[in-house]
C-alpha cells in the first residue's frame, strides 16, 4: 500500500459530495457534543505568552513555533495543544453564577514534528471538550467515552442515509475496554502498535487504559508531559478502519493533574525545568479547577465515515511532490 493507499483504490464519493460530507459530519459532531454535555462554545486561542507555559511540549519532543512580539517586548508561541488553555480559561468561569458545565472548542494547529502517513499530517485538528468535575472518577470518564462513541455511531448512520454509495455502518456495535497488560497477554510477541491493530481487527472499537506509564520513552510513540494529564486516567478510543486496515485513534480522555498528581509524575518524568513556571504554580496552589479533558480527532472520524484511505482527502495541508503526483496519476482528490 503506497502512502497507505491500496492499489486501485477509488473514492466512492466525488469531490463535491466529499466536501458536503465533511461539512455535515463536522457540524453535527460539534453541536451534538455541545448539546449532549451542555458546554459553552468558545473560540480557542491560537497563540500564548511563552512565559505563562500554557503550551504542551510533550516532554520537549515537539519543537515550539515561537516569535517575538515587537510592540510588547515579549515572546509568543503557537499552541500545539490547548488542553492547558481550556483549563486556564475555565478558571475565570468556575465561580460564575451561570452554572457552566465546561467548554467546547474547535482547535487547529501546526504539528511541525509529525511523522506523516495516511492518518497524520502537519495540521492537527480536534474538537476539544473541557468538563468541570468534582473528583477523579473513572466511571464518569468511561461513560463519557461511551456517550461520545454512541454519538459518532449515530452520525455515521445519518451519513449512510445521505450517500447511498457508502456502507451502512463503519463502527463495531460494541466498545471494549482493555488495558496495556491485557494486550501484552493476548499478543506477547507483537509490538505495541501491532497489538493495537490486531486487537482492533479481532474485536472492533476499543478503549485502551492504564498504558501511558508503560510506553513512556518508547521510540515513535508520542510522549506525555507531567503537567497536563493524570497519566493513570488517560484513555484513548480506537476504531478499526477497514479501508486503512489498522486501528486508528479517534478520541482521548483524561483528568488533568492536581497538586498531588503533579508531584508524583515529576518523580517519574523529572521535568524540573517546568517547576517554577506560572501554570505549574497555579496547579500547586490549587487555583485551577479539576477537569476532564477530551479531544475528538475529527479528520480521522471523517476519513472513516467517508471511507477515505488518506487524511489528505479530507483536509488541507502541505504534501510532498511525489505524493501529489501519485494522487494525480491515480485520480485521487486531495486538498
Amino acid at each position: 500500500m503506497k502512502y497507505g493507499i491500496a492499489l486501485g483504490y477509488v473514492s466512492k464519493l466525488n469531490f463535491k459530495d466529499t466536501i458536503k460530507g465533511i461539512e455535515f459530519i463536522k457540524e453535527n459532531i460539534f453541536f451534538s457534543l455541545k448539546n449532549k454535555f451542555n458546554l459553552l462554545n468558545t473560540s480557542s486561542a491560537l497563540i500564548t505568552n511563552k512565559a505563562v507555559w500554557l503550551n504542551d511540549d510533550f516532554q520537549q519532543t515537539k519543537r515550539p513555533i515561537d516569535f517575538d512580539i515587537v510592540s510588547q517586548n515579549e515572546y509568543g508561541e503557537i499552541m500545539q495543544a490547548n488542553n492547558k488553555w481550556r483549563r486556564y480559561f475555565l478558571r475565570n468561569l468556575e465561580n460564575s453564577e451561570q452554572n457552566i458545565k465546561g467548554i467546547i472548542t474547535n482547535f487547529i494547529t501546526v504539528n511541525r514534528d509529525a511523522i506523516l502517513d495516511n492518518t497524520n499530517s502537519l495540521i492537527y485538528e480536534e474538537i476539544g471538550l473541557e468538563i468541570l468535575v468534582e473528583e477523579v472518577e473513572m466511571e464518569f470518564l468511561n461513560n463519557t467515552l461511551i456517550d461520545i462513541y454512541k454519538l459518532l455511531c449515530s452520525i455515521d448512520l445519518k451519513i449512510s442515509e445521505k450517500f447511498e454509495e457508502l456502507n451502512n455502518f463503519h463502527y463495531s456495535k460494541t466498545l471494549t475496554f482493555v488495558t496495556y497488560n491485557k494486550l501484552k497477554e493476548l499478543y506477547p510477541l507483537l509490538t505495541f502498535t501491532e497489538r493495537l491493530n490486531k486487537f482492533g481487527k479481532d474485536n472492533g472499537s476499543f478503549v485502551i487504559q492504564n498504558y501511558v506509564e508503560r510506553i513512556l520513552n518508547q521510540k515513535n510513540i508520542g510522549q506525555f508531559s507531567e503537567d497536563v494529564f493524570n497519566l493513570k486516567t488517560y484513555s484513548k478510543l480506537y476504531i478499526y478502519n477497514g479501508e486503512c486496515e489498522k486501528s486508528i485513534s479517534v478520541a482521548y480522555a483524561g483528568f488533568q493533574v492536581d497538586r498531588k498528581t503533579l508531584k508524583e509524575q515529576n518523580l517519574i518524568l523529572k521535568e524540573n525545568s517546568k517547576i517554577n513556571n506560572e501554570y505549574n504554580h497555579l496547579i500547586k496552589s490549587n487555583e485551577l479547577p479539576l477537569t476532564l479533558s477530551i479531544g475528538v480527532l475529527i479528520n480521522r472520524v471523517v476519513m472513516t465515515i467517508l471511507e477515505k484511505q488518506h487524511i489528505g482527502e479530507v483536509h488541507s495541508s502541505i504534501w510532498g511532490k511525489d505524493f501529489v503526483e501519485y494522487c494525480k496519476s491515480n485520480n485521487i482528490n486531495i486538498f
